[in-house]
């Protein structure tokens, strides 16, 4: 081609190659397009790129806007562009003044969240903070004490039969059958919530206001099957019957002990022993004067003289307990009296003994049967006979 024949379009269109650069080449030209652009169909123009219609992922977490040449983001709440506006990247609210928070501020992807520590509740305004009152939201918090509530948190002031935890929010029940084996001793402890209950073994009870079990004292309160004429004693779980003096018996059942015929009795020996319920009585013979126990008197009816008898004069006493026929030695001299009382003359010395002598009043001295064969004489009323003078 000939430098006439040489056609320079760029010079000769102006508006060839519009929005970029028109290059001429041989026959022909070129458009040289600006970033962001590209050439038209017909490729005498260069249009722009729309990249955000290109492709989704530009601009995440914000919007793209296309502007000649190129585009930009327009960010989310909660994120920020980049230098070249180009991208959306968060914002940490938290490194802002703690993004308003008062007390934890927790950063997320375009957000954030404030918290409060354990024993505070986050306000509606989802920035503030205030107390728990942990014992008003749940009354039982302290099952076995009483809750105390404390900025932030609570105490537990357990109850007696508890113990409170280490972190002192929880009340733990004390098992005393565990720590104290002899705290029911005579019986079996069970354990229960805050306390323990004793079962008593037969003849112990829980006395009120102590621990453990008691003696139940059986005799004190009528709950024993002793004799009415027993004493109760009361032992450690259960009583014994013991018949009282005078009575004779296991103590569930008492006889009558009969001390005159057993002669366990302190009559005196001229008294007479009268059994009584449970005892006895004792009343001098007639002829004595006591209260049985100490009787004194000759022991006749009345004052009696005396009877010479050798060389000695014998107290001419009333044999009444001579009942048994007279004994004398028959080489002894004696007369018969009108009356059939036998005496014995003066002078005649004494005759042999028998064996046993007769009982005499205490007072008259030991005669023996046929010494002195006496007939009984009424008080006042029998005069002197041979001898023998009731007064």
């Amino acid at each position: 081609m000939t430098a006439s024949n040489y056609i320079d379009e760029c010079e000769r269109d102006p508006l060839l190659c519009r929005g970029g650069i028109c290059v001429n080449t041989e026959g022909s030209f070129e458009c040289i397009c600006p970033q962001g652009h590209e050439l038209s169909t017909e490729g005498s123009v260069c249009v722009d790129i729309n990249e955000c219609s290109l492709s989704d992922s530009l601009c995440r977490n914000g919007r793209c806007v296309n502007i000649i040449g190129t585009y930009q983001c327009t960010c989310d709440s909660g994120f920020q562009g980049t230098p070249d506006r180009q991208g959306c990247v968060d914002i940490d609210e938290c490194t802002i003044m703690n993004g308003g928070c008062d007390t934890h501020c927790t950063n997320s992807e375009g957000s954030y969240q404030c918290s409060c520590s354990e024993g505070y509740a986050l306000m509606p305004d989802k920035r503030s903070c205030a107390d728990i009152d942990e014992c008003e939201d749940n009354p039982e918090i302290c099952d076995g004490g009483q809750c105390t509530n404390i900025p932030g948190e609570y105490r537990c002031l357990c109850f007696e039969g508890f113990m409170a935890s280490l972190d002192m929010k929880t009340c733990i029940d004390v098992n005393e059958c565990d720590l104290n084996p002899n705290i029911c001793l005579h019986g079996e402890c069970e354990n229960t919530k805050g306390s323990f209950i004793c079962h008593c073994q037969l003849g112990y009870f829980v006395k009120k206001g102590t621990t453990g079990c008691t003696d139940i004292d059986e005799c004190e309160i009528g709950a024993h099957n002793c004799d009415m004429h027993a004493s109760c004693i009361n032992v450690p779980g259960s009583f014994k019957c013991k018949c009282r003096t005078g009575w004779l018996g296991d103590g569930l059942k008492c006889n009558d002990l009969d001390e005159c015929a057993t002669e366990e009795h302190k009559c005196n020996l001229n008294a007479n022993c009268v059994n009584t319920p449970g005892s006895y009585r004792c009343a001098c013979r007639e002829g004595f004067t006591g209260d049985g126990f100490s009787c004194s008197g000759t022991g006749c009816p009345g004052a009696c003289s005396t009877l010479p008898w050798g060389s000695q004069l014998i107290p001419a006493c009333l044999l009444w307990e001579m009942r048994q026929p007279r004994q004398r030695d028959p080489s002894l001299p004696h007369q018969p009296s009108s009356s059939g009382v036998q005496t014995l003359p003066d002078g005649q010395g004494h005759s042999p003994r028998p064996a046993h002598p007769a009982r005499l009043p205490m007072g008259c001295p030991t005669l023996y049967p046929g010494d002195l064969p006496i007939e009984s004489c009424s008080h006042k009323r029998r005069k002197a006979e041979q001898g023998l003078a009731c007064l």
